[in-house]
């Protein structure tokens, strides 16, 4: 059995299995904590201030208006340097507040995994004659028994286009099936035993390529019908056939927005 060495290469080499959790939860209750922390010494600021404020002393009277005179309360004798350590306090965990927001902001920015790719990683790692990955801690069930909302890739793989799912899902599976597990050599490492790649940039090419055969070809295919069929209610009815196959087509072939297949259409 393998353990972090082996499933650390498989998802160095295929970022779009690094699939790990994003800690939301937890992440999230930090950054309250750290709000709860901060907005209490708000509060204790304030309070010193108000004190510095009405103490009638002639530094400590100032102190909202010469910094100086705060810093340097730290080590005055007869001040009250308990404004300024509530400032440096402040400080601190201000900017842990603030780096928590903005990595967390980043962390959220990151997609989940594909479908496809979690199942993948789920099977390479059970299966003995590939990954056989079994871990003993807690974070043993983190693919086992994952929780969808709380997973997130390093590097997820889009499917641009239904055609572009339909290639990288069923025809792939056909394909090694049938004829690829005799021509492609699975990787001969150990840490990827009897694992085989097949490239997302070389099916992203055929779904592009029969994309735009397919509406090289429907133009000319529309042109020649129409002008064979006579009668003109048969031609209005053509034409609106062929504009449905046209906005199919761009629905299939491309990841184009609603209101960009609408335009194109209407064009």
């Amino acid at each position: 059995m393998a353990g972090y060495e082996t499933l650390g290469s498989m998802m160095g080499a295929h970022p779009e299995v690094a699939v790990i959790r994003r800690f939301g939860s937890l992440n999230a209750r930090n950054i309250l904590y750290l709000q709860a922390e901060l907005t209490a010494l708000e509060l204790k600021l304030k309070k010193c201030a108000e004190a510095d404020m009405d103490s009638g002393h002639q530094d400590r009277t100032i102190y909202d208006r010469d910094w100086q005179t705060l810093s340097e309360s730290l080590h005055s004798e007869d001040g009250s340097p308990e404004q300024w350590k509530t400032i440096l306090s402040i400080r601190t965990l201000l900017k842990e507040y603030n780096e928590a927001i903005v990595l967390q902001n980043l962390v959220m920015k990151l997609k989940a995994p594909n479908a496809k790719d979690l199942q993948f990683l789920q099977t390479w790692m059970q299966t003995p004659s590939m990954g056989n990955v079994y871990l003993l801690g807690s974070d043993s069930d983190i693919w086992e028994k994952p929780d969808p909302y709380d997973l997130i890739c390093l590097k997820r793989r889009e499917n641009h286009s239904p055609i572009s799912r339909f290639l990288s899902g069923f025809i792939v599976n056909w394909y090694h099936w049938l004829l690829g597990r005799y021509l492609r050599k699975p990787d001969g490492t150990s840490l990827h035993a009897n694992t085989v790649h097949y490239s997302q940039d070389t099916l992203l090419y055929l779904s592009t390529l029969i994309g735009t055969v397919f509406a090289s070809i429907l133009p000319v295919v529309s042109t020649i019908v129409l002008y064979y069929v006579r009668s003109m209610t048969s031609r209005l009815a053509l034409v609106g056939v062929f504009t449905g196959m046209f906005s199919a087509a761009l629905g299939i072939f491309t990841n184009g927005r609603t209101i960009e297949i609408f335009s194109a259409t209407a064009a």
